[in-house]
């Protein structure tokens, strides 16, 4: 027995049976809009259907028919006749057999692939939510492709952006000017060391401080400055001579370094201490390549009783 029931939000009407009903506990879920509802609540009134008519009986056969005779077939296409009752002749004067009724049945499909069908993938839907259903997860399948498609084609064009010939030469123009302004940046740090490797390149860099306003100097390197010797002499009562010699350990040019003289008393304390700068004991700026510069220079000293105090002295090398 089918029920109609009507979905309250869109008042779409489907078939139902009280079985499906049973299962899903009265719940079913629109096709039309997908609203889910209580199916028991909102039954309708079936139209009335005609009553169908009777299935037509085989009637007795009279004797002396000779061949049988094949009942009618019936009036409702649900329940067809599947067997006949076939009558043969009586002998005179014995009784009449009581009528034999036919047996009826439904019809029963013939075994074979064909008659195999798929379950319903909803069973406890009725057939039109069935199909609203499957129609509305066949519209989201066709969509979701769609959104795939959309994000991997912006996907691409964004990378297809980068292999474009112009922009391509654009960003090669653009790398080959950040190479340039760090090869710029490494030769404004290391002039003096570029100049002092290479002699040539010292007029180009000359050229290129003018506008930064740097001077291309001997380059300084403390640690490859030896002093081999010193002498510390006095010659009256308060001029001294300093004698001392200084060696370029590296392989390049490097700039003179200044020294610093410190006059120690017995007790090793600093008494006086003065700086001589290249300028002041007749050196050069530049220190050659594993060369040596020997320098001398008279010192006067203030007599205010500093110089009985002076036991020693100490050299130090510096830049300034």
């Amino acid at each position: 027995m089918s029920l109609i029931t009507r979905c309250p939000a869109c008042g779409t009407m489907f078939k139902v049976v009280p079985d499906q009903l049973r299962i899903s506990e009265g719940w079913v879920r629109c096709g039309q809009c997908a609203e889910i509802f209580d199916a028991t609540a909102n039954l309708q009134e079936p139209e009335a259907t005609p009553a169908s008519a009777p299935a037509p009986v085989a009637m007795p056969v009279p004797a002396g028919t000779g061949a049988p005779v094949a009942p009618q077939a019936p009036a409702m296409p649900q329940v067809p006749v599947t067997s006949q009752v076939s009558v043969t002749p009586l002998a005179p004067g014995s009784a009449v057999p009581a009528p034999v009724p036919v047996a009826l049945r439904a019809p029963v499909a013939p075994e074979g692939p064909d008659s195999i069908a798929a379950p319903p993938l909803y069973p406890w839907f009725p057939s039109e939510v069935q199909d609203s259903q499957l129609q509305r997860e066949s519209r989201i399948e066709d969509e979701e492709p769609d959104l795939d498609s959309v994000s991997f084609v912006r996907h691409a064009r964004r990378q297809a952006v980068w292999r474009q010939p112009l922009v391509r030469v654009l960003l090669v123009l653009v790398m080959l000017l950040l190479a340039g302004l760090l090869a710029l940046q490494y030769a404004v740090l290391e002039r003096d060391k570029l100049a002092a490797v290479q002699p040539a390149l010292r007029p180009w860099l000359q050229l290129l401080c003018g506008p930064l306003r740097c001077e291309v100097r001997p380059p300084r390197q403390i640690d490859a400055i030896v002093i081999d010797s010193s002498s510390f002499s006095r010659l009256r009562s308060d001029a001294y001579r300093l004698g001392f010699s200084v060696r370029n350990q590296a392989p390049l040019p490097v700039a003179m370094p200044s020294i610093e003289l410190t006059l120690t008393d017995s007790q090793d304390q600093p008494v006086l201490r003065r700086v001589l700068a290249p300028a002041d004991v007749g050196a050069a700026a530049t220190l050659p390549a594993a060369g040596e510069s020997t320098s001398s220079v008279a010192l006067a000293i203030a007599a205010n009783g500093s110089g009985n105090r002076i036991a020693g002295y100490r050299l130090l090398a510096f830049y300034p």
